[in-house]
């Protein structure tokens, strides 16, 4: 069942749909185009026959979704939600990584704590709040990725995320702040 190919257009989907949460207004929306890029890249795990990573995923999707639902209520989810996302992310690393592959690293611990910080941000309701701290597990995503020797292909994932995250504060806090600004009483 591998396939490369369908495995790299889905991935490219799923790259797409992460930067498209970027610029998106609400954040319900936000979320929508992260649960649409986990199952694009529980796909892409597919095609590669990487079943241990769609664990991982799995967990991902479960949280997003959860999230989802919260925001969609208008509703802030309860922190609870976050610890146990991360206790499950915790709970999914050592089964796959240290039971079953037994292949554990200490560098693995930057990409733990990068999917744990998603628990939490996830469940911030505000998008400015939301799109800062999301630098924080994108830059260790990327470091985890350099210092791991990841295919290219994933660390550029990541830098086009972190690019496309960068591009979407100037848009909406950093420009549209300076024009407000300019538009305010004060300064006519």
């Amino acid at each position: 069942m591998e396939n490369r190919i369908l495995a790299l257009i889905t991935s490219f989907i799923a790259m797409s749909l992460v930067i498209l949460a970027y610029f998106t207004r609400k954040k319900s929306r936000y979320l929508l185009f992260q649960l649409l890029c986990i199952i694009f890249l529980i796909v892409s795990y597919f095609f590669t026959v990487q079943f241990f990573a769609m664990i991982g995923l799995f967990v991902g999707l479960l949280r997003t979704s959860t999230f989802f639902i919260y925001e969609r209520k208008n509703l802030q989810a309860p922190i609870l939600a976050s610890i146990i996302f991360s206790i499950l992310t915790i709970a999914s690393y050592i089964t796959v990584n240290l039971i079953i592959l037994k292949d554990a690293k200490p560098l693995d611990l930057l990409c733990v704590f990068a999917l744990i910080c998603y628990a939490f941000i996830f469940r911030v309701r505000n998008l400015k709040i939301v799109r800062f701290t999301m630098l924080v597990p994108t830059i260790l995503s990327i470091l985890f990725n350099v210092l791991t020797n990841a295919p290219i292909f994933s660390v550029l994932t990541y830098f086009i995320e972190l690019s496309a995250n960068i591009i979407s504060i100037f848009k909406y806090h950093v420009i549209k702040g300076k024009k407000a600004d300019e538009l305010s009483p004060k300064n006519n």
